[in-house]
This record gives C-alpha cells, sequence and structure tokens, in this order.
C-alpha cells in the first residue's frame, strides 16, 4: 500500500506560521477558493445542455432527471458546503512557485498520507483524489456516463464526486490533487505527515532562519531544502538539501 506524496505551496504569512506550529491544514468552502467555478459548476445548466447532446437513447433518462429540481437544488448546496485542501504532484512546477508561494518568496510543504489514513478518518475526511480539467466535464459526463450508472443512489454519489473534482481547462498546469472534508476548517494532523519543508529561490534568509525554528521546536522528522537553478537548463529548478 503506497503512500500519497503531495506539495502544498504557501507564502509565508502568520496562517503558515500557526499552521506549523499546531501541526495542522485548513479546509476551505468553496465559496473561498479563488475559481468561481470550483465545486460550483452550475449542475442544471450542464444538465438542460447535457439533454441537448445526448443521442435519443439516453435523453430520456436525463429529460427525468430534469424534473428532479429539488434533489439537484440540495445537491448543489451540500457541495457548497464541503471544506476543500489543495495540492500539487509536482514540486519543481515554477508557476505554482510564482502563483502560491509569493512569487518563489514561500514555501512547499510536502505531505505523505497512508492510504489507511482515509478510512481510519473516514467520519471527518471524504477522501483525496486528482482534479479532472476539460472543457465541459460535467455536461460531458451526464451525456456519456450519467444514464448507464444503475441506481440514483450512484448516480447521486458520482454527481457530487465529480461537481468536486472538476476544473476548466486553463488551470490544468497544477496538477492538482485535493483531499475533502465533510467541512470546512482547521484539520490537526500527526506531525509524521509532514516530510518535508522547501524553501523557494527567493525566500529570505530571516524567513528560512524563523520557519526553521519552528520545525525544531515541534520536533518535526523531516527534511529542509532549497529550490535552486538547475545547471543544464534555462528554466529549470530543482531542490537541494540544506
Amino acid at each position: 500500500m503506497s503512500d500519497y506524496i503531495i506539495f502544498k505551496f504557501r507564502a509565508i504569512n502568520k496562517h503558515l506560521l500557526a499552521s506549523l506550529v499546531n501541526s495542522e491544514i485548513y479546509f476551505a468552502q468553496p465559496s473561498c477558493l479563488n475559481d468561481p467555478f470550483d465545486c460550483r459548476v452550475e449542475v442544471l445548466r450542464a444538465l438542460d445542455n447535457a439533454i441537448i447532446q445526448s443521442p435519443p437513447e439516453s435523453r430520456e433518462t436525463l429529460m427525468k432527471l430534469r424534473k428532479m429540481k429539488d434533489f439537484f437544488e440540495k445537491v448543489q448546496a451540500d457541495t457548497s458546503r464541503i471544506g476543500v485542501s489543495s495540492f500539487s504532484l509536482d514540486l519543481n512546477n515554477p508557476l505554482m512557485w510564482s502563483h502560491y508561494a509569493n512569487d518563489h518568496r514561500g514555501v512547499s510543504l510536502m505531505y505523505s498520507f497512508p492510504e489507511g489514513y482515509f478510512y481510519d478518518n473516514k467520519d471527518r475526511i471524504l477522501g483525496i483524489t486528482r482534479v479532472e480539467y476539460d472543457t465541459n466535464p460535467l455536461t460531458d459526463w451526464l451525456v456519456h456516463r450519467a444514464p448507464s450508472l444503475g441506481t440514483f443512489e450512484e448516480f447521486g454519489v458520482a454527481l457530487i464526486t465529480k461537481i468536486l473534482t472538476i476544473k476548466a481547462k486553463p488551470w490544468e498546469y497544477e496538477g492538482e490533487v485535493r483531499i475533502l472534508r465533510r467541512a470546512p476548517g482547521v484539520e490537526s494532523l500527526d506531525r509524521k505527515h509532514l516530510r518535508q519543508v522547501c524553501f523557494g529561490l527567493e525566500t529570505a534568509e530571516a524567513d528560512v532562519a524563523l520557519i526553521t525554528k519552528i520545525i525544531k521546536q515541534g520536533q518535526y522528522d523531516l527534511t529542509l531544502c532549497k529550490m535552486v537553478r538547475c545547471s543544464d537548463t534555462d528554466f529549470g529548478i530543482k531542490p537541494e538539501e540544506i
């Protein structure tokens, strides 16, 4: 059973420092995410588009579903109350360093979660999943996949999962992995899950010293590293242990 190795890019501020001192991660409500469509694609609009695009053999099924307006409105409301914590699979992605780690002045935190972590905490944690990027992922799913689902319960679970794990194509560079929680808020972690803290190309020495002190005082067992320029490429970066 392999571990999930994921990276969280952060600016250095009071929220980051508190998360290190307390060993915790934050789950945001969808309305606080930087993409106004994230977890908030309009389901009924996608269903209407799917009905128009569907072949005759599946259109009837979708039209029956369209009559269940209350159900879809409840799904839309329920997904808006989920907690989302976003990560990436790629430490060496320069765009992630620029966009989420304060122009390379922040840090990347590498977490390691065994698969059992999500089973052991299923009362709070819904799971971990990769994000799908496409132009019309919900509409396409309703056209091609939804009509073949066996039961209404199966359809409902699959629909909620789809809403929470799709984003528009331009976000694809993030290579996002997200952990979903039943509610927004702070989740305490065993310190063993944080395995690496990596500083950016431009992280100030004072910030390096401060975070190093917090890590030592918190008795974390992890690796400290700093991103450096690759000598064999024009734009490449890589981590170097310090």
